[in-house]
């Protein structure tokens, strides 16, 4: 049974994200639309306590690393990709969820701060994100180095592991992915994606982000919707959805394939929970699910 917070979100989620993803009446662009929501993502809520930035530039972007002021010893690093339907990000959101992910992991914090769609297509974030990476580990290491993301940073997770296993380059030690979206062909069944009660998408919505970031380019590309590529020979996954999602079905088939190429993943679908659900710190639901990345993610980290 979710929890009456879950009720209330679902609702909230329903009357206020659901339409202004869609085009529907109002017919913004998606640059209006993604200044809309990082006007609300600071309004509404606060940067987290104790947690400080630094900019690290790129040729194209940025890798952010956030640092939290405590004195706990630290186990390694996180490289979080955020997600946002490659148009969009939310700094204070997922800031708060990565300073508690950092704190429960003992973990420093690094974000690729990668271009965005429309105005940056497809190859753009990709590279982004393996630049990044590749600038992280050599600063850092690899040494205890955990990789996140979410729905759109999902989908750029398993690029990028796909990436670095097929340039023989270092991997992470573990993967987390929460609502990944993993497959912009949509080869999944379509019956049961239109059907999906999601809260937070629709149909419509799914291919206007999809659509501004391919660009033209072939959805069927492993690059591009990684869940067509060879799994084989990854990191242990830990993959995290919500029941109500249009894009539960890429989770789904995500620990099928995984689990067919001999690999280990650990897997959590949560009932009547909508798109990302860990961000909402309200939510028992999204506690929970806190807890379980990190108890999966130091089972990695400590031996």
């Amino acid at each position: 049974m979710p929890s009456w917070q879950a009720s209330v979100l679902n609702t909230i989620l329903s009357y206020v994200a659901r339409p202004s993803i869609s085009r529907g009446k109002a017919k913004l662009p998606l640059s209006q639309v993604r200044q809309r929501l990082l006007e609300l993502d600071k309004r509404w809520l606060p940067w987290p306590e104790k947690l400080v930035t630094a900019s690290i530039p790129l040729q194209h972007s940025t890798l952010l690393h956030y640092l939290l002021l405590n004195d706990t010893p630290r186990l390694g690093n996180l490289f979080y990709i955020r997600g946002g339907g490659f148009c969009f990000k939310t700094p204070h959101a997922h800031a708060r969820l990565v300073a508690d992910i950092s704190e429960r992991c003992r973990l420093d914090t690094f974000i690729p701060d990668y271009r965005l769609a429309p105005e940056h297509p497809y190859p753009a974030p990709c590279d982004d994100v393996v630049e990044a990476y590749l600038h992280l580990i050599e600063l850092k290491g690899n040494d205890n180095l955990v990789l996140m993301g979410d729905s759109a940073g999902g989908n750029l997770a398993l690029s990028l592991l796909l990436e670095l296993k097929k340039r023989h380059l270092p991997m992470p030690k573990a993967c987390v992915l929460l609502s990944p979206a993993l497959d912009l062909a949509i080869t999944g069944d379509t019956e049961l994606i239109l059907g999906a009660d999601d809260p937070f998408f629709t149909i419509e919505s799914l291919l206007r982000l999809r659509g501004a970031y391919l660009a033209g380019a072939n959805p069927m590309s492993e690059r591009v919707s990684p869940l067509q590529g060879n799994l084989a020979d990854l990191p242990p996954l830990l993959v995290i959805a919500g029941t109500r999602e249009l894009l539960l079905q890429d989770s789904e088939r995500l620990v099928m394939q995984i689990k067919a190429c001999g690999g280990a993943i650990e897997s959590r679908f949560y009932h009547n929970m909508p798109h990302v659900f860990p961000l909402f710190h309200l939510l028992p639901e999204a506690l929970e699910a806190r807890e379980q990345i990190a108890d999966f993610v130091l089972s990695q980290l400590i031996r």
